[in-house]
């Protein structure tokens, strides 16, 4: 399979590459943290740890703080004031780069990225979107767009749709609730001729990527694009592939969305358009593949 990185000249950065020792150590050290969580207590990603940590934990802790409101724009929102650097990937580089320059320049480029993928269209649907910062995100570059994201999480959702009145933006960015595991969630029923696309969604339901799949397909939306880490599609003669591969396994996130895909591309029932590695990932062992697809 031909993984072609994608181009992001678009998105100019200036962020220097990291040296090689930089790298060295901190992939060493990386890979020895996940080899202790596979060694101590593996982790088993059951709908009970995804909602403790995130619904109970993440999104709980995002709605009581309510940092939006001690904001100055939705960029100092989405990209807090952080100067602790760490090694980022940036335009297909390992960069050792402050939080807060990669997360605003992580806005610019994911808007371009998906601006390449939806064609003409307007309406997009992101599904496990949390609190909504992608959304917010894609607001800052494409403002014409009407922005709908979906979730599990009541706190996730609470907290989005708080954020996107504060801002003025409930016209133009809504969250809803919807369980991907769910064939027969009404939700569904949003997506059928839409754009829709997930990012670091479906690595949270390793147990049900053949169901979520055929869910998504069954609900006719008009194209997707998947942007999830795997070990499907990881290169084993690179350090920082492995490091993600020991990464993904010691905390059990999906490693058959891609294969999947392909699968049911030979069977005939999707389309794939395009298999593209990400250009840029806040951490060196949980980058993700893209893949873009529309049901037959």
């Amino acid at each position: 399979m031909n993984i072609r990185a994608t181009d992001t000249k678009a998105v100019p950065t200036g962020f220097a590459p990291a040296s090689l020792s930089d790298k060295a150590a901190t992939y060493a050290l990386d890979a020895a943290k996940s080899i202790g969580r596979l060694a101590m207590r593996r982790v088993k990603r059951t709908a009970d740890v995804v909602d403790s940590e995130y619904n109970l934990l993440h999104w709980q802790r995002t709605l009581s703080e309510k940092s939006w409101t001690r904001s100055a724009s939705i960029v100092d929102f989405i990209a807090p004031r952080n100067s602790a650097s760490d090694l980022r990937k940036v335009d297909n580089q390992i960069c050792r780069v402050a939080a807060d320059d990669y997360y605003r320049y992580r806005a610019r480029a994911l808007g371009e990225l998906l601006a390449r993928y939806t064609g003409d269209a307007t309406d997009i649907i992101e599904l496990g979107a949390g609190c909504g910062v992608n959304l917010l995100s894609l607001h800052l570059n494409h403002p014409d767009w009407r922005l709908r994201g979906f979730d599990i999480a009541p706190n996730g959702i609470a907290a989005g749709r708080e954020i996107a009145a504060y801002y003025g933006l409930s016209d133009r960015i809504s969250l809803d609730r919807i369980d991907l595991t769910d064939g027969t969630d009404p939700s569904y029923s949003a997506i059928r001729d839409k754009v829709v696309f997930t990012y670091f969604c479906i690595e949270q339901i390793p147990y049900d990527v053949r169901k979520v799949v055929d869910n998504i397909i069954a609900a006719r939306p008009k194209r997707v694009i998947n942007i999830e880490p795997t070990t499907e599609l990881l290169n084993f003669t690179s350090p920082r592939d492995i490091v993600s591969f020991l990464y993904i396994r010691s905390v059990d996130y999906q490693t058959q969305l891609f294969s999947t895909l392909d699968d049911y591309e030979r069977q005939g029932r999707v389309r794939i358009l395009a298999r593209d590695r990400m250009p840029f990932a806040p951490t060196i062992h949980n980058d993700g593949f893209l893949y873009c697809w529309e049901p037959t």
